[in-house]
């Protein structure tokens, strides 16, 4: 239940604390006085865009916090989920700057407005006037009977398959347009294909080409000068010759210099190395041949790699082997496509029979759930002053699944016997929607388990012993859930266990007073009269709250 609200430089309203309590509370004040700015103040709490204009001019910013009793109700794993601190007290708090800047908790804990939200739409409900409208909308019409129904689970489990559904026949849909797409394609990737598998390409044989094909192009040269070196080398005028010479005069004297003696040592090294290296002179050059058929070969290979790499835009045979590779790929996939869909589409309609099943054990309980509203609300709005009245829902089949099943309701009303029931919005009138609405909180309120119900004027339209058992109905709503009714009825505030009283000052200032017994007299009796109190006004005022529930 609400404990309390603080609010602080909000629109009117400078600095106010209001505790409340358990059973059923009533807000009263004139028109004007700022019982809206009450609402508009739980509701920024409770998660609602934040305007600048609610800031009290002047100020720095605007404060509202709202303390709730939340230990009878089982909500430790929102906290747990959310990384909270869980407390039997929960306390929300909004701050709004002059600046713009908005920022929200929960137990001292910043959060984001969502998370705020899902955990007040678990702790209040507040119905405004405008929520009438809702009594017309098939959507919630619909959602009364999940929730009396208790068709949460069914309703979860539809969905999971109804998002199934969606998913797979999108990826169905993608995969169709894909193939069509890619058959008008497959011959033109299969030449492709076929082109470079042809080739038979060999990572790396661009640069071995490169480099072959530099040599037999100059092959007589290198031939040449290979050969030209030996002889140089070998010859009897050549390099070793003249090494043989030179060794052989200082071994002459080396026996008198161990200089000597090591420089021919050295020579004998190089003359060794030199040997050995004419010896490859000779034999690369004798290996080094012209080759026409080679050259003409290898030449018409590279043309051919270089041409393939113009066409598919790369520079080397590693690139056009990954192309090879993908384009492999695309025509696998292309072939196996039909195969896959079929299987998706075997796969499709397995979900699409689970879905239809768990629809239909959804709409025969709501068929069930619709005769116990029907008669419910019957039954309350008799007590309402509304014997005669009829209700039926209408459920009908939609010829292909929804988000929310596969069923249409609309919500039949007839306030005269001889009258046949017709939708709700096209016959009621605005009393008569503002009682069924309050029949609607009141069923909605025993299966959802709702802490706190906020009214702000249910009582629309209604006056007289209308109002007199409209008063009674909010009573006994009370019993089980923490009721709080803004009014101008002066039956419905009498039938209060608490009442406050909103005025605004000369200074233009909201203020809100909990009002004691006697207090409660003289504001009822001005609601039954006016702003001139007469004594029939004040009795009648104490006979009122002297009545019994």
């Amino acid at each position: 239940m609400l404990n309390s609200l603080h609010i602080e430089n909000y629109v009117l309203i400078k600095k106010l604390d209001l505790n409340f309590e358990s059973g059923f509370s009533v807000i009263t004040g004139q028109t004007g006085a700022g019982k809206s700015i009450l609402l508009g103040a739980l509701n920024l709490v409770l998660g609602a865009r934040a305007d600048l204009k609610s800031i009290k001019e002047g100020a720095e910013k605007c404060i509202i916090e709202a303390v709730f009793d939340i230990a009878n109700y089982d909500i430790k794993d929102f906290f747990e989920e959310n990384d909270l601190d869980y407390s039997t007290e929960c306390i929300l708090r909004r701050e709004v700057s002059a600046s713009g800047k908005s920022r929200l908790f929960i137990n001292d804990t910043p959060v984001n407005a969502s998370i705020l939200r899902t955990l007040a739409e678990g702790l209040i409900d507040i119905h405004s006037q405008h929520e009438n409208l809702l009594l017309r909308d098939n959507n919630f019409q619909l959602g009364v009977l999940d929730i009396t129904a208790k068709n949460q689970e069914l309703l979860d489990n539809y969905k999971n398959l109804y998002k199934s559904h969606l998913q797979i026949s999108k990826t169905i849909e993608t995969l169709e347009e894909e193939l069509s797409k890619g058959k008008e394609e497959l011959d033109y990737l299969q030449f492709q294909y076929n082109q470079l598998q042809e080739s038979k390409l060999v990572e790396g044989e661009d640069t071995d080409i490169e480099t072959e094909l530099t040599i037999l192009e100059h092959a007589n040269d290198i031939k040449q000068a290979l050969l030209e070196s030996e002889n140089a080398l070998s010859t009897d005028s050549g390099v070793l010759e003249m090494l043989k010479q030179i060794e052989n005069t200082l071994s002459s004297v080396s026996r008198y210099s161990t200089y000597c003696e090591e420089l021919v040592s050295r020579i004998s090294s190089c003359t060794i190395e030199l040997k050995d290296i004419a010896s490859e002179l000779y034999s690369e050059g004798e290996k080094v041949d012209s080759d026409p058929e080679r050259l003409e070969y290898l030449t018409e290979r590279r043309d051919l790699i270089y041409s393939l790499c113009q066409k598919h835009r790369v520079k080397t045979v590693a690139e056009l082997i990954e192309i090879r590779e993908e384009l492999e790929k695309k025509i696998s996939l292309i072939d196996n496509s039909d195969e896959e869909i079929e299987k998706l589409k075997k796969e499709r309609d397995a979900i699409y029979k689970d879905l239809l099943a768990e629809a239909d054990k959804i709409s025969t309980r709501r068929k069930a759930q619709a005769i116990e509203v029907e008669n419910s609300l019957i039954e309350q709005l008799a007590a309402l002053g509304m014997p005669n009245c009829e209700v039926k829902f209408q459920i009908d089949a939609h010829i292909a699944p929804t988000t929310s099943g596969m069923d249409k309701v609309a919500l039949l009303f007839s306030s005269n016997k001889n009258k046949s029931p017709q939708p709700i919005d096209k016959t009621a009138s605005g009393g008569e929607i503002s009682r069924v609405m309050l029949c609607l909180k009141y069923l909605l309120a025993q299966s959802s388990s709702l802490p706190t119900l906020i009214f702000d004027e249910i009582d629309t339209g209604i006056s007289g012993e209308a109002a007199d058992l409209t008063a009674k109905m909010l009573k006994k709503m009370s019993a089980n859930v923490q009721i709080i009714s803004i009014s101008h009825l002066p039956q419905i505030a009498a039938k209060a266990s608490t009442q406050y009283f909103v005025e605004k000052s000369g200074e233009s200032e909201t203020t809100v007073t909990k009002l004691t017994e006697e207090e409660r007299v003289t504001a009822i009796a001005r609601m039954l009269s006016g702003s001139t109190l007469s004594d029939a006004a004040i009795k009648n005022a104490q006979a009122l709250l002297s009545e019994e529930s």
